[in-house]
């Protein structure tokens, strides 16, 4: 086949998938109430020394992908770092983390890897390539098979953002559990180009409304999601239009999930924002904040998005 015609079929391909919809894909949105806070009236000092209400935290590894440096960290930064010798390529874990609020019961955030990653995963089309060149999993280490093992009553899912790494897990949970995202986030479904089975039409996605969150110093939007200080969700946009990183006051100390928001310890300590990002100058801007927020509270535990 000649370069023209694959560059036609190419062209027609595109076109055909642009025309049925590059978000053929449409969960139900639901508006999730959030329960009346005093977040607003308290210091950071306060609401990281009030008794904790989380009692149990636990990182699950669900296995790994093979991915882009260039897609993690802002390559122009790296090179005007002297950091361009590192590998093109980089393995990096997907990690689910539950946790027990002593009212409410146990819970996820994020959804990991199902059992398909141990053969190339769920995440189909001519692009998917482009974000992941490989997987690896070892038998039992997909989400099922440990939350199985685990034997927790889960109440909901709290997901970072809907890319496809963060809702790989979907597929081999109980489609009945809520699951909550940031008002405005997006589900990118694009016919025969990127597209996966974690969601459909009929999933329900509850919206934590950010533009109602307090403006606690450095983050203009803190939401208070249980209304007693334990589970906050920080809109930190930029890699996806409405990212959601996760503050938990827990029995082992305050935790920071950055989510994607900073991928990398790397990336963190050098306030490189990642390369893939819908928003740069607010994928930047939520770096520094995550950063400056750390400094001011440097006894807060800090989790990347996909290192430990």
């Amino acid at each position: 086949m000649s370069t023209k015609i694959r560059i036609a079929l190419f062209g027609i391909i595109i076109i055909t998938a642009i025309a049925t919809g590059c978000n053929s894909v449409h969960p139900i949105r639901l508006n999730y109430t959030m329960p009346p806070s005093q977040l607003a009236n308290m210091s950071w000092y306060e609401i990281l020394t009030n008794p904790p209400k989380i009692d149990s935290f636990k990182v699950l590894n669900t296995g790994a992908v093979k991915v882009p440096l260039s897609g993690m960290l802002n390559i122009k930064k790296l090179k005007a770092a002297n950091a361009d010798t590192l590998d093109k390529y980089l393995w990096v874990d997907v990690f689910v983390f539950l946790f027990h609020h002593k009212e409410k019961g146990w819970f996820m955030i994020d959804t990991g890897l199902d059992s398909s990653f141990q053969n190339k995963g769920n995440i189909k089309g001519l692009m998917a390539g482009k974000f992941i060149k490989e997987t690896r999993q070892q038998r039992g280490q997909n989400i099922a098979a440990q939350l199985k093992k685990e034997n927790k009553h889960i109440q909901g899912i709290f997901i970072t953002h809907l890319h496809g790494d963060h809702t790989s897990g979907l597929p081999e949970l109980d489609r009945s559990l809520p699951k909550y995202v940031a008002t405005g986030e997006e589900f990118h479904h694009i016919p025969m180009l990127y597209y996966s089975n974690h969601l459909t039409d009929q999933d329900q996605l509850f919206e934590l409304d950010w533009t109602k969150g307090a403006n606690k110093f450095p983050f203009p939007s803190v939401m208070d999601i249980f209304g007693d200080g334990s589970f906050l969700g920080i809109h930190t946009p930029g890699h996806s239009n409405n990212h959601l990183s996760y503050l938990l006051m827990t029995t082992q100390g305050a935790i920071l999930l950055m989510g994607d928001a900073s991928h990398t310890k790397y990336g963190f300590k050098n306030k490189i924002e990642p390369g893939w990002v819908e928003d740069r100058a607010a994928a930047e801007r939520s770096v520094e904040q995550l950063v400056k927020f750390h400094e001011m509270n440097p006894q807060v535990k800090v989790m990347y998005g996909h290192e430990q």
